[in-house]
């Protein structure tokens, strides 16, 4: 087997194991079902998880790791820090609408319903994603576009919080705007007092 086909078939299996931890939980998905639905053999799946443990873990620390990425690269871009922020909500939110099964993955991880599902530190994702963050409001700070006075870890949190929030809910079916992400930041630019 070439190293392509092997990457697709390993692809495969994490693809449909995401769907099916998210749909049914870690513990009513049975390896047996991860390999009909992906077509490939018990063994084939061992030989790239030594589990359905492993493959969990595996699984979630990928979709961490893109979600870092998609962080990452909204907040590092070209303009100003109100438009990187504006391209944080547009990506982070799109890409929990286009990958609802990834949400609902990371909730079976927040709230497990199994206690022989691997312990997964969310956490530091979260903390990730601060980091991140903060990095940008100190810049924001430093070029005059952020007031100096900010304690920006509370500032951060509101943030995350505010985008968090908003996303969970248009991925649970609430209405959206399509100017979403320049509406949710000019709440939390300009706040809510008169």
């Amino acid at each position: 087997m070439s190293t392509t086909d092997e990457k697709d078939v390993k692809k495969r299996i994490l693809d449909v194991a995401t769907t099916l931890f998210a749909e049914k939980g870690f513990g009513s998905t049975s390896v047996r079902e991860v390999v009909e639905a992906a077509g490939v053999t018990k063994p084939t799946l061992y030989y790239y998880f030594a589990n359905k443990e492993a493959l969990f873990v595996e699984l979630v620390n990928m979709h961490m790791d893109g979600l870092d990425d998609l962080i990452r690269s909204s907040l590092t871009g070209q303009g100003s820090v109100r438009e990187r922020l504006r391209s944080f909500i547009r990506s982070y939110a799109d890409g929990a609408l286009q990958n609802q099964d990834v949400v609902r993955l990371m909730w079976t991880c927040q709230h497990p319903t199994d206690s022989k599902q691997p312990q997964i530190d969310l956490m530091s994702m979260h903390l990730r994603k601060i980091a991140h963050m903060s990095a940008l409001f100190a810049e924001g700070i430093a070029s005059g576009e952020l007031r100096t006075d900010i304690d920006v870890d509370y500032a951060v949190r509101g943030f995350v919080g505010m985008v968090d929030l908003h996303t969970m809910a248009m991925v649970h079916g609430l209405p959206a705007d399509d100017d979403y992400a320049v509406r949710i930041l000019d709440l939390f630019y300009r706040g809510v007092s008169g």
